[in-house]
């Protein structure tokens, strides 16, 4: 269902911990600044614990979401910043991001979600896909509003 021209797009991304690292936590808050202009974004975090605690909390997320979800994983779906935007303003209103913790996503996580979504081949601390995530968000919003951002 695509978005309809009016309504405000709304993003929850949802994460394993939170961010410690003082200089990742500060780029994180930045680009959800920078988002929050123009959609609603709601950043929810599961307790970081065993891989069972954490599948069980992403679990619980995705079944109570009504709309598109997508997990982060280097087995996922590789685009470009724009075939991004394109793609997340052609969902509908509401699209969950979930991102494991440092132990990775469970299976049974994987298997729930709509999409499997892969910033790169290769594999980042949970921390710095985050932020990677937030800011590849922000030029999605960028090209959507024909902003200079994405050059």
């Amino acid at each position: 269902m695509p978005s309809c021209p009016g309504s405000l797009l709304q993003i929850s991304l949802v994460t394993v911990g939170k961010i410690k690292d003082r200089e990742l936590a500060h780029k994180a808050r930045d680009f959800s600044g920078r988002i929050a202009r123009d959609l609603r974004l709601n950043i929810v975090q599961v307790k970081d614990s065993t891989p069972e605690r954490e599948a069980a909390g992403l679990l619980a997320h995705i079944k109570k979401h009504n709309g598109f979800v997508f997990a982060l994983s280097e087995r996922g779906h590789h685009y470009t910043s724009q075939q991004f935007a394109a793609r997340l303003y052609g969902l509908g209103t509401q699209v969950s991001f979930i991102l494991g913790g440092p132990f990775g996503l469970a299976p049974a996580v994987e298997q729930a979600v709509d999409e499997l979504l892969a910033l790169s081949s290769m594999t980042f601390p949970h921390e710095m896909a985050q932020v990677m995530l937030l800011e590849q968000l922000y030029r999605a919003v960028s090209i959507h509003h024909n902003r200079r951002y994405h050059k």
